[in-house]
């Protein structure tokens, strides 16, 4: 999938409630594919409006994207009624199945009405996934749309941005009562709620009617004629044209009053080309299609999980990239990365990217993808982006504090830190906020600091992902024992109850012994034989680390005996080079790894993203796992030995 993708489903997105199955790569898909062509029916709500043509362009280059990667067939069919009406679309639907598709990806007219025509077609054999517009009550497996509630605090950060710490604010919304809409006026409320000197004086409505729109908000500027700031929840009035609001435009343009939308349609660009319009924040509409397709593929053909809902990302358009939104919109071609917002006034930004240790390979990988996002980015934006590798030799406290006082002083505009302590971080972290350098934590974090988000693992989802791991290698009945570090370390904790959580859904296993080892790798040996001797009809492992592994081959007799002669299964966490190679000597069966290289690489577009784009990330992203068998082992391998991370993972389990 490609990097923007990505990032928003693996980074910027887990602002959502990850379902178990979230991102484990490894259940086996609803349906597969059964010849060289994969079919996709994408179906807007209507076939009469230009932001649909747009996803379908996206649908079309993700298909011929993905024909050319995997050398099958990919194929995107639009479809669809000219109106927006929902029994017309249930026929769409219909067709679709009929004409035997391999799955569907449906904006719904009406989330009700949906229900009964995607759970025809999932009874059919054909998954089903949402965009834009959401069918929660159906069996579709993911939902791709906006965060709206993001989305608003991103209009709130413009406005302030643009109009300063205070003054008087009204904001116009369609629909009372409409969630999306809803949403994104909670999120500005809550945003602009930071600066005491900003009061909201007025909310308006338009019941999405153009000229009510333009009414109620000459009506809001005359009652209010030292208004400083506006916020569009949805950009009715301005499809009424210039000169239909001669107090608004006036305010703006000889008063100084500052204004943002939502949404980025050309007729918006054209205002803030104009002066009228300060920030637009905008929904991906080219990536509806273009993400669905990848998505759809994924499921079906690799067997990866989604979460119930998929954050589509956002645009972020100021006077310094709308020129280009408007080119991409005018070729249909929104495969560029689209320039800051507000580029760094030096032409140069600077990341100061600091580990627990250098001592470290996992950190040293993740360094490598920190190189890589810096020079991909330099190449893409035509600016200088630096990657500044910062550390201590070994894990210590007192001395990570005084990397970051260095980063502070050297004046970098970001820093991205895994911290070894999440109490002693605080001060450091929030040192470089008062600075004015934002920070993001990765792989450890320190949630009580001012870090902007944490990017790291759901551990909990790699449990599941293990145990789904060990009764596909297993079978559903045995004995399994678990060997875990240091009792009560939350993260391990974690993993251990989304394995437990997974495994109970097969009475006929029993997990049997559940031993520590203290994060010690003798100790890890010796309680491993011992279970081993105490279990003699043990039928499976869950290694919660790979503490045992580091000790060699031949340090644990019984266990290597009862892989290799008896049919014990094994499977561990992380994709260590030496767990590859027990892979590949059938001593493990499958591995779960974080992404260490992605510590790196995701951080410094995530940065960049949040310091040029005032893109607001959750308080936790995601950062994705890998998951490794004997059928991608070699390719994992490959990787390592290269340090070159940037060719998707083959499937765990291909063909099926």
């Amino acid at each position: 999938m490609k990097n923007g993708l990505r990032l928003i489903t693996a980074l910027a997105l887990a602002v959502i409630t990850l379902s178990p199955l979230a991102g484990s790569g490894v259940s086996v898909p609803a349906v597969q594919a059964q010849d060289d062509t994969f079919t996709i029916a994408w179906i807007p709500k209507a076939l009469n409006n230009p932001v649909f043509e747009l996803g379908r362009d996206g649908c079309m280059a993700a298909a011929a994207e993905l024909s050319a990667q995997t050398g099958r067939t990919v194929e995107c069919l639009y479809m669809g009624s000219v109106n927006s009406d929902m029994a017309e679309q249930a026929r769409v639907i219909e067709d679709a199945i009929s004409q035997g598709v391999d799955a569907i990806g449906v904006s719904c007219n009406d989330p009700d009405g949906c229900v009964d025509p995607i759970n025809a077609a999932i009874a059919a054999g054909i998954p089903v996934m949402t965009w834009d517009s959401d069918s929660p009550d159906s069996g579709r497996f993911t939902y791709l749309g906006v965060d709206n509630y993001t989305g608003g605090w991103a209009a709130g950060e413009l406005l302030v941005r643009a109009m300063g710490e205070e003054g008087k604010v009204a904001m116009l919304t369609g629909v009372p009562g409409a969630f999306n809409l809803e949403e994104r006026m909670r999120g500005f409320r809550d945003y602009v709620a930071q600066y005491p000197g900003i009061e909201i004086v007025a909310t308006v409505a338009c019941n999405d009617d153009i000229n009510l729109g333009v009414q109620v908000v000459e009506e809001t500027m005359l009652a209010n004629p030292d208004l400083d700031g506006w916020f569009f929840v949805g950009l009715w009035p301005v499809f009424a044209g210039r000169g239909a609001m001669p107090q608004f435009e006036d305010a703006v343009l000889n008063r100084g009053m500052k204004a943002v939308a939502f949404d980025t349609l050309p007729v918006e660009l054209e205002w803030v080309q104009d002066g009228l319009l300060h920030g637009l924040v905008g929904q991906k509409y080219w990536g509806w299609g273009y993400d669905t397709v990848f998505m759809l593929y994924d499921y079906v053909v690799n067997g990866k999980q989604f979460p119930d809902w998929t954050d589509s990302g956002m645009d972020i358009v100021t006077i310094n990239n709308v020129d280009a939104m408007a080119e991409a919109w005018a070729t249909s071609d929104f495969t560029k990365p689209l320039p800051p917002a507000y580029p760094p006034e030096d032409g140069k930004f600077t990341i100061a990217w600091i580990p627990k240790a250098l001592n470290n390979p996992v950190f040293e990988l993740g360094r490598d993808g920190c190189m890589a996002a810096a020079a991909e980015l330099s190449a893409q934006t035509g600016r200088t982006v630096e990657c500044l590798y910062m550390g201590s030799v070994n894990s210590d406290m007192a001395e990570q504090a005084r990397v970051i006082e260095d980063a502070i002083s050297q004046g970098v505009d970001a820093i991205g830190v895994s911290c070894n302590d999440p109490d002693g971080c605080v001060d450091p972290i929030n040192a470089a906020i008062a600075a004015g350098i934002p920070v993001m934590t990765w792989d450890s974090d320190s949630p009580d600091s001012g870090r902007f988000t944490y990017l790291g693992v759901d551990n909990y989802t790699g449990g599941w992902a293990a145990g789904e791991l060990l009764v596909r290698a297993m079978g559903e009945e045995g004995k399994v024992a678990m060997l875990t570090g240091v009792p009560g370390a939350f993260n391990l904790e974690e993993r251990m109850r989304g394995f437990r959580d997974y495994v109970a859904q097969y009475p006929g296993i029993e997990i049997v012994a559940t031993v520590a080892c203290n994060d010690d790798i003798n100790l890890g040996v010796q309680v491993v034989e011992e279970t081993m001797l105490a279990n003699p009809d043990l039928d499976g492992w869950f290694f919660v680390g790979l503490w045992p592994v580091f000790a060699g081959r031949g340090a644990m007799p019984q266990f290597e005996d009862a892989v290799l002669n008896r049919g014990m299964k094994a499977v561990a966490f992380d994709t260590l080079p030496v767990e590859l190679e027990w892979v590949q000597d059938g001593l493990l069966h499958g591995l779960v790894g974080q992404k260490y290289w992605g510590w790196g690489y995701d951080t410094v577009f995530m940065a960049l993203n949040h310091v040029t784009n005032l893109y607001p990330y959750p308080d936790w992203t995601d950062s994705g796992m890998d998951i490794v068998t004997i059928h991608n082992v070699d390719a994992m391998a490959e990787a390592w030995a290269t340090s070159d991370f940037t060719k998707p993972l083959p499937p765990p389990f291909p063909g099926e």
